[in-house]
C-alpha cells in the first residue's frame, strides 16, 4: 500500500449536494443556491453515496423519503464515512419525533416541505457559517495538539521514552484500531519495529535487514513485513507516512481503523503528516544522542581499563562496582538521570589512581601512614582530571566523596551523613563490597557473607545504614546474577589472616 497523505482540495465556493427524488424540488434548490454555491444534485441516496466517494462536499441537503436509500440511511452513511460533512434533512413529515430522530443521528438541522426560498437560504448560510466556526476551532485545537506534542517529545532524548509518548499521544488523538512505528538504524543496517499496538494490546517487536541506502518503497515494504501488513484493505481506513530526516527516509508510521470507524479525512492526514515530521526529527536526534552517549561510555570504559591494567588484581573493579551501585540505585527508584550519573561516576571513581605511584598502588603489604596519605589523594586527582570534561562535571561530587564516611571520619573532606551526596554513599558501599570480595595483592578475597557482615557492622559509622540494609538484601537475592565477566588470573595473594584489617578498621584505601 502506497503512502496515503492526501492534500485537501480547496474551492472558492462551498460545495453543496442536494439529494431529492422530486425533480421539481431538486431543481428549485439547485437554481436558488447555485448563484452563491457550487451545487450538485442526486435523485436518491444510492447516487449520493457514489458522489460522496468521488467528490468533496461541505453540506448535504437530503430528502427523508426516497427510493433505494432513504434520507436516514444516507445520514447514517455520511456520519460513519464522511463525518466532516454536515447534513440538513428535508421532510414533508416534520413531526417532533422525526426531527428528534434525525438530530439524534447527527443531522445539523431540518427543513419542512414545502420549502420557502428565504428559509432555505438562511438555513444553508447558517449551516455553512457553523461549519466554518467549527473548522476554525478544529484548526486551533490542532495547533494546540501540535504544540503539546512537540513539547512532550522534547522532554526526553531516550528513544524508548519517546516511542511510548508518541504511541500514547497518537492513540488518544486518532483512535486507531492498530498502530505501528519503525525506525531505520543505518549503522546496524536494520529496520527496527519500535512499537506495534492494536486494540488487543501490544504486539511483538522485531528487526529486518535493510541497507543503509534504501528507497522509500524498500523501507515501506520492510515495515509492512515487520508489522504483518497494513491491517486493512480499505485505503480510506489506512493512514501511513514515511518518516524523513534531512530528506532521507528513516522510518514509517501507519495507523488503521475498523470498518465501522470514520475514515481518515484530509485534515487528519495533514495533521499526521505534520506529526510525522516532528516524530522523525525527534527520533533521529534521540538516535544520534544515544550513539554519542554510547561512544562516550566506550571511551570512559577504555580509559578505566587502561588505568586498571596497571594492576591485574583490580582489573574489572570499576565495572563491577558500577553494576552494584546501579542496582542499588534502581532499588531506591532513583530517576534515570541520577542512575546515569552513577553509571559514569562508577566507571570513573578511581581515575585519579593514574596519579598514584606504583610503589604505593601496587604494594603487596599494608600501607604506612605516609603511603596512606598519598593514596587518599586519588579522589582529588580524579576530580582534577574529570573537571575538564564539561559533560561529566555532574559526576565530580560522587567521585570526590566516595571515600567519605557517615560518621565524618572519611576523606578527603570529613563529611558526615547527608552532607555526603546520596550517589556517593551508594558508590561507597558498592566499592567496599567489591573490594572485600575480590583478590588483592595484599589479601585474598573474602566470602560474600563475611563481607556483608562487615557492611552490617559498619552501618551508621562507615556507611549509610538504610543503604546497607537495601544492599545486603540485593546481594543475598541476586548476588551471582550481578557478577560481571570473569577477571584474569592473578598471582596468589597473601593469606587473609596476615593482611586483612580487623572488621572495625576496614579502610579499602586502594579501591
Amino acid at each position: 500500500m502506497s503512502e496515503l497523505l492526501i492534500n485537501a482540495t480547496t474551492t472558492q465556493r462551498p460545495r453543496i449536494l442536494v439529494v431529492e427524488d422530486d425533480t421539481t424540488i431538486r431543481t428549485f434548490c439547485q437554481r436558488l443556491l447555485q448563484m452563491t454555491y457550487d451545487v450538485t444534485t442526486a435523485e436518491n441516496g444510492a447516487v449520493a453515496v457514489n458522489l460522496l466517494h468521488s467528490h468533496s462536499f461541505d453540506l448535504v441537503l437530503t430528502d427523508m423519503q426516497m427510493p433505494l436509500m432513504d434520507g436516514m440511511q444516507l445520514l447514517q452513511h455520511i456520519r460513519q464515512n464522511h463525518p466532516e460533512i454536515d447534513v440538513v434533512m428535508l421532510t414533508a413529515f416534520a413531526t417532533v419525533e422525526t426531527a428528534r430522530q434525525a438530530l439524534k443521528m447527527g443531522a445539523l438541522d431540518y427543513l419542512s416541505k414545502p420549502i420557502e426560498a428565504e428559509q432555505l437560504e438562511r438555513t444553508v448560510r447558517t449551516s455553512l457559517e457553523l461549519r466554518r466556526i467549527r473548522q476554525e476551532k478544529e484548526r486551533l485545537s490542532d495547533l494546540v495538539f501540535m504544540y503539546q506534542f512537540s513539547q512532550m517529545i522534547a522532554t526526553s532524548l531516550d528513544i524508548e521514552t519517546q516511542v511510548d509518548q508518541i504511541v500514547e499521544f497518537l492513540w488518544q488523538r486518532f483512535a486507531p484500531e492498530a498502530l505501528a512505528l519503525s525506525m531505520h538504524m543505518t549503522d546496524t543496517g536494520k529496520l527496527h519495529l519500535l512499537a506495534m499496538r492494536s486494540a488487543a494490546g501490544w504486539g511483538d517487536l522485531g528487526t529486518i535487514n535493510l541497507p543503509a541506502e534504501c528507497s522509500d518503497q524498500q523501507l515501506l515494504a520492510a515495515h509492512m513485513r515487520l508489522a504483518g501488513g497494513p491491517g486493512t484493505n480499505d485505503e480510506s481506513l489506512f493512514a501511513g507516512t514515511l518518516l524523513r530526516s534531512h530528506d532521507t527516509p528513516i522510518g514509517y508510521l501507519h495507523m488503521a481503523r475498523r470498518s465501522e470507524q470514520p475514515h481518515f479525512d484530509a485534515s487528519e492526514r495533514r495533521l499526521i503528516g505534520i506529526f510525522a515530521t516532528q516524530i522523525a526529527t525527534s527520533l533521529d536526534n534521540a538516535r544520534l544522542y544515544q550513539a554519542l552517549k554510547d561512544q562516550n561510555r566506550q571511551t570512559i570504559e577504555a580509559l578505566t581499563e587502561a588505568i586498571e591494567a596497571r594492576d591485574a588484581y583490580t582489573y574489572g573493579h570499576s565495572r563491577q562496582v558500577t553494576r552494584y551501585a546501579i542496582r542499588l540505585a534502581q532499588e531506591l527508584d532513583l530517576p534515570p538521570e541520577r542512575i546515569e550519573l552513577i553509571d559514569y561516576a562508577g566507571l570513573l571513581h578511581d581515575v585519579g589512581k593514574i596519579g598514584i605511584r606504583d610503589y604505593v598502588l601496587l604494594k603487596p603489604g599494608a600501607l604506612s601512614d605516609e603511603e596512606f596519605d598519598v593514596m587518599k589523594r586519588h579522589p582529588g586527582i580524579g576530580v582534577k582530571i574529570i573537571e575538564r570534561v564539561r559533560g561529566l562535571r555532574a559526576t565530580l561530587p560522587i567521585i570526590e566523596y566516595h571515600h567519605e564516611r557517615v560518621d565524618g571520619k572519611g576523606y578527603p573532606r570529613g563529611l558526615k551523613s547527608e552532607e555526603i551526596p546520596l550517589e556517593a554513599r551508594i558508590l561507597a558501599i558498592a566499592d567496599s563490597f567489591e573490594a572485600m570480595t575480590s583478590d588483592r595483592a595484599y589479601r585474598p578475597a573474602m566470602e560474600p557473607e563475611r563481607a556483608l557482615r562487615i557492611l552490617i557492622e559498619g552501618r551508621g559509622t562507615h556507611w549509610d545504614p538504610e543503604l546497607v540494609d537495601r544492599f545486603v538484601d540485593i546481594i543475598r537475592r541476586e548476588g551471582e546474577r550481578l557478577k560481571v565477566s570473569t577477571k584474569p588470573l592473578r598471582q596468589k595473594a597473601m593469606p587473609i589472616e596476615q593482611m586483612a584489617p580487623p572488621v572495625g578498621e576496614v579502610r579499602d584505601v586502594r579501591d
